[in-house]
């Protein structure tokens, strides 16, 4: 018992150790002097550094599969805005390769950049090779450089689909589906070992539509024709950086070296060139409270929506928590919600969206979806005021389905017998222990059947459409953003900020508001646990585990009360 109290004091002391550190550590940051610039610096943006919506530091279990701290997107378009007007800074280069940027934020830091351009400040970029997402950063760079022997790759989008029904066969775990509508193929990789028909036509077609997209920007920032570079990614597909550059695509071919030279000729200095790095500029430059006409607050809404309470992902009473919190806020006078999520639990998706209607009905509320805000990412959203979408974000996906796994022979195969004991037929339904009988399925697909019906009414409702038209519509098919304008599903193009615009506008707010985000602080016991592993001891249990838990980010979280989801299909990798 004695040596049991004394760890405990130990870890306590420990504890209460580190918090002092901390806290001597943020006095001696923010008593730093501030950044010096020089005049006619140039802002040095690195597209390998991961960007998301929250920007939060990853926990320690993320960091553990490598996972780096990301920039929040809306600071990072806010720094390029302010950058713009700002006459310390006389240009900006832009280089690495982008880490985990989804193509609507692409958009979205590509009207940034252009902004700063059109405040006459010349914009240069070296990619040492280029995809898709490489060059369409770089088309808005004069000049634009690679290096030699790089790759030139415009050969179009594919998007893989991981199927896992043989696998579950061999290892005796059977998957059984209830599900709506006749696109919705989340549960197609647990049941079938290829696409089905409909999965394609519905993949096809948005991957087509964020393609356009994509080649519609490049070519209009090139200032060629869309088809030109269309004929050069099917025809082609891939050429040397040299043969790019013969062909116009690229300014002109350097090494890392020449191009220092080129940017110390461009911005003199002592030691190189006259630069400063993008988060040093995004430090210097924090979110500082000023006089305003009136404030609209942001929640997210990032990741797989699930039940309970939960910092990761979109937990269900978490933001429903959050949403509240600001309804009762006398301060707040709009919200907008900014959806970055594939779905998940239907319950939770409800428990958000019952706060949204409550905050709707005493504030202007407006969605902005980013990359993808579809099944349950679009279920919480659909009573908004107003939604906002990319042409290239996906969305819609209005279906649900039931997904119940049965791990008998699983158990059979490796010498485990489980006994149950039960007060009626149907006490252990959501068992993984046996299969589901036909009354039980009958059971859960009348939830399914209820909840579809249910997502029907709440669209229409919502949306203002014939709940007839909603349905045509729905089937659990996958839509771009632009088909979703087109449709009825969203109203207008634009991102966050476009958002926050229109919800001032519909507070009566003039254009002096506050965009005031939520703070977000480690937990206690994330940095404790940080605290006890060395950090390489971490880097080596992120390579160790990496594998798998690739793998099982491909499954969902079987986390939903009724076993009911409302999701897109798993994994739909773009590249």
């Amino acid at each position: 018992m004695k040596k049991f109290l004394g760890r405990v004091f130990a870890s306590a002391a420990g504890l209460a150790l580190l918090l002092c550190l901390s806290l001597l550590v943020m006095v001696a940051v923010s008593s730093e002097a501030p950044l010096e610039i020089e005049p006619g610096s140039i802002l040095v943006l690195d597209l390998s550094t991961p960007i998301s919506d929250r920007g939060i530091e990853p926990k320690l279990t993320d960091r553990m599969q490598g996972a780096e701290t990301p920039l929040q997107l809306h600071r990072v378009t806010s720094a390029l805005k302010l950058a713009a007007a700002d006459d310390r800074i006389g240009g900006l280069f832009m280089h690495g390769a982008p880490s985990g940027i989804g193509w609507a934020s692409v958009r979205e830091m590509r009207e940034a950049i252009q902004e700063f351009k059109d405040n006459n400040k010349p914009v240069y970029s070296w990619f040492p090779n280029l995809t898709e997402s490489t060059f369409s950063f770089a088309t808005l760079a004069d000049p634009s450089w690679s290096a030699p022997f790089g790759t030139f790759m415009l050969d179009g989008f594919a998007a893989e689909v991981m199927y896992f029904k043989d696998l579950l066969e061999n290892i005796g775990v059977e998957i059984q589906v209830t599900r709506v509508g006749k696109y919705k193929s989340a549960v197609e990789p647990f049941m079938l070992d290829r696409m089905s028909k409909a999965n394609r036509e519905q993949i096809e077609n948005f991957t087509g539509d964020l393609f356009e997209v994509a080649m519609e920007d490049s070519a209009s920032s090139l200032g060629v024709s869309r088809e030109e570079l269309r004929s050069r990614a099917t025809e082609r597909g891939a050429m040397r950086t040299e043969q790019a550059a013969e062909a116009g695509l690229l300014s002109g071919i350097l090494y890392w070296d020449e191009v220092l030279e080129k940017l110390a000729e461009l911005a003199p200095a002592e030691d190189g060139f006259a630069q400063v790095s993008f988060s040093d500029y995004l430090d210097a430059t924090p979110n500082e409270k000023r006089e305003s006409s009136g404030t609209v607050a942001v929640v997210f809404a990032e990741g797989e929506i699930y039940d309970g309470s939960g910092e990761n992902g979109v937990a269900g009473d978490s933001v429903a928590k959050e949403l509240r919190e600001l309804r009762l806020d006398d301060e707040v006078d709009a919200v907008v919600l900014r959806v970055n999520s594939p779905g998940g639990s239907a319950t939770a998706s409800e428990t958000i969206l019952r706060e949204m209607e409550l905050l709707k009905a005493q504030k202007p509320v407006v969605v902005s979806m980013g990359n993808v805000a579809a099944s349950g990412g679009y279920w919480i959203s659909c009573k908004a005021n107003q939604i906002f979408v990319q042409p290239n974000t996906i969305t819609g996906s209005i279906g649900v389905f039931g997904m119940l796994p049965n791990c008998q022979g699983l158990l059979d195969e490796i010498g485990i017998r489980v006994e149950t004991v039960r007060t009626g037929p149907l006490a252990d339904m959501h068992s993984f222990f046996r299969p589901k009988t036909k009354e039980e399925l009958a059971v859960i697909q009348s939830f399914v059947d209820d909840i579809y019906e249910g997502f029907l009414d709440r669209v229409a409702d919502g949306r203002g459409m014939d709940r007839n038209q909603v349905h045509e519509i729905a089937q659990g098919r996958v839509w771009s953003g632009k088909d979703a304008v087109e449709l009825g599903l969203a109203d207008s193009f634009g991102g966050l900020q476009d958002a926050a615009n229109a919800a001032a506008e519909l507070a009566g707010l003039s254009d002096d508001f506050e965009l005031d985000f939520p703070t977000e602080d480690p937990g206690v016991m994330d940095l404790l646990l940080e605290s006890l592993i060395k950090e390489e001891e971490t880097e080596n249990l992120a390579g160790a585990a990496a594998p798998f838990l690739s793998l099982l980010d491909s499954f969902p979280r079987f986390g939903a009360r009724n076993g009911v989801y409302a999701r897109i299909p798993w994994e739909i990798r773009i590249r």
